[in-house]
């Protein structure tokens, strides 16, 4: 979404334009199991670190993890 939405940012964060960046995930160099529990784990945090305002970042939505998407049951903090 990142790439999309806000390259700037994330060539300004990473250090890495749009293009190298492609070519490193080409190249496989990310295990994408682990960026998938990363991302997942973030969001967890995230969403915990909301929840005592009452706010639902994702109450019944799907998540975009690194190169999947799960299902909101799977953000829930066990």
């Amino acid at each position: 979404m990142i790439e999309q939405l806000e390259t700037d940012l994330f060539e300004r964060v990473t250090g890495l334009t749009l293009k190298d960046f492609k070519l490193l995930v080409s190249l496989r160099l990310f295990n994408d199991a682990l960026m998938n529990m990363a991302v997942l784990n973030f969001k967890r945090y995230e969403d915990a670190s909301l929840s005592y305002t009452g706010i639902d970042k994702h109450e019944g939505e799907r998540v975009g993890l690194w190169d999947m998407v799960a299902d909101a049951d799977d953000m829930s903090v066990c």
